[in-house]
């Protein structure tokens, strides 16, 4: 089942910049190796493009302590989680070439309950970042596929 775009925006709540900023910097400092020169080059280093400063990697290419898990592995244990914290990574519209591909601002973090999240999977970029308010665990959900199914990670203990 899947909603609309006006009721999936209705049951979610996009933090303030300075509050989804302060998100974003400490998820990075939690769970990415930020020491290594991949996010030095191609995270760390943005790039100006015609919509803004952009990095040119992915998070999930540099995380910590990450294991894979399924897709399913992680709906399953999503029944456990209430409010979480979703984000993607800041990408140049000249890099992806996804018609209407933002229906958020890049920088945007956005509060929402689980159930909310899968209902509105459709309105999100491919590649998010799901995370509780303690920073004790992140999903990750990647535009890759293995085999026909989704690579999927996880980092930290839930």
């Amino acid at each position: 089942m899947q909603v609309n775009m006006e009721t999936f925006k209705k049951n979610i709540i996009a933090l303030s910049d300075i509050d989804g900023e302060k998100a974003r910097k400490r998820y990075i400092e939690t769970f990415v190796d930020t020491k290594g020169d991949f996010y030095k080059t191609y995270i760390q280093e943005k790039h100006k493009y015609i919509d803004g400063y952009c990095y040119t990697g992915y998070l999930w290419d540099v995380l910590l302590s990450k294991i894979v898990v399924s897709e399913e592995y992680i709906k399953k244990i999503a029944e456990k989680v209430n409010n979480i914290y979703v984000f993607w990574d800041i990408y140049s519209c000249e890099r992806i070439l996804i018609e209407d591909y933002w229906k958020f601002e890049k920088s945007n973090v956005l509060k929402m309950d689980i159930l909310t999240l899968t209902l509105g999977l459709d309105y999100l970029p491919e590649d998010i970042y799901i995370f509780d308010e303690k920073y004790e665990w992140s999903f990750i959900l990647t535009h890759e596929y293995i085999d026909d199914n989704r690579y999927c990670l996880l980092c930290g203990d839930i």
